[in-house]
């Protein structure tokens, strides 16, 4: 569990920038084995619209706009359902005809035997999904329960992207290297956490933005130590035991705004 944090943090600095599908993926991706990475958004009344791909071939993108995209069980389910949350494929009830074309067709040209998307609700009609595939082997049921496990956080960020843009998505198709630095970082509302000290704050918004304890301490001009009892003395006064339970009462507190 200790690798999501760094992409977690990032992926909250991310909201409201176009950095956020890039960083969300890698949120979502970190620990979950995929050959690569498509991103569409599905309307029910509009065509798709591809966002971006990773490790993904550009013609193949020209031929499900062209051509597959009325087979896409997924782009299906949502015009019939609007289902959101984790979709494996293996899981979609759909004509069978078409599945069978879609798999058949765009995903053996595609070189993909199983895929499982993470339908996120994007305004109006749409939704974005995001998909992690794979080329030789199937997901398991227990990285599928990983994913169910984690979706409000997934759908807590990208509602706040939502708010932050005031419903503008940004639809670039240019994927950015996974990792890259934030240009931006959290700021924490002065409604939120008031029994902090300025001190304690701006070590809170250093551990939001995904700086380890060294860091922390280089940038603030203190030892390591020192930056260990203030993450105790905060914990107290917030009365949390966990980065993790700090993590989720931010969320909470920019979900609820």
């Amino acid at each position: 569990m200790g690798t999501i944090w760094a992409p977690l943090a990032r992926a909250i600095a991310a909201t409201g920038t176009d950095r956020h599908v890039d960083c969300l993926i890698d949120l979502i991706g970190g620990d979950i084995e995929h050959d690569l990475v498509t991103v569409t958004r599905y309307s029910a009344t509009q065509t798709p619209e591809f966002v971006k791909h990773r490790r993904f071939s550009d013609e193949m993108v020209r031929l499900y706009l062209d051509n597959y995209y009325v087979f896409d069980p997924f782009y299906a389910s949502w015009r019939r359902e609007r289902r959101l949350g984790i979709m494996p494929l293996k899981r979609l009830d759909d004509d069978e005809a078409k599945r069978g074309q879609y798999i058949a067709g765009f995903l053996a040209q595609s070189e993909i035997c199983d895929e499982v998307g993470i339908m996120l609700a994007d305004g109006g009609d749409w939704c974005l999904g995001i998909f992690l595939d794979r080329s030789t082997a199937s997901f398991k049921d227990n990285e599928i329960a990983q994913l169910e496990e984690r979706l409000p956080v997934f759908e807590a960020l990208h509602a706040l992207d939502i708010t932050a843009r005031g419903n503008e998505f940004s639809r670039t198709s240019a994927p950015t290297a996974p990792g890259a630095s934030p240009r931006q970082e959290p700021t924490i509302p002065m409604s939120l956490w008031p029994e902090l000290s300025l001190r304690e704050r701006e070590l809170v918004q250093l551990i939001l933005a995904g700086h380890p304890t060294a860091n922390i301490a280089e940038r603030l001009g203190i030892t390591v130590g020192t930056v260990k009892n203030h993450r105790r003395r905060i914990y107290e006064k917030l009365d949390i035991t966990s980065e993790r339970e700090l993590f989720l009462q931010f969320f909470q507190h920019r979900a609820d705004r």
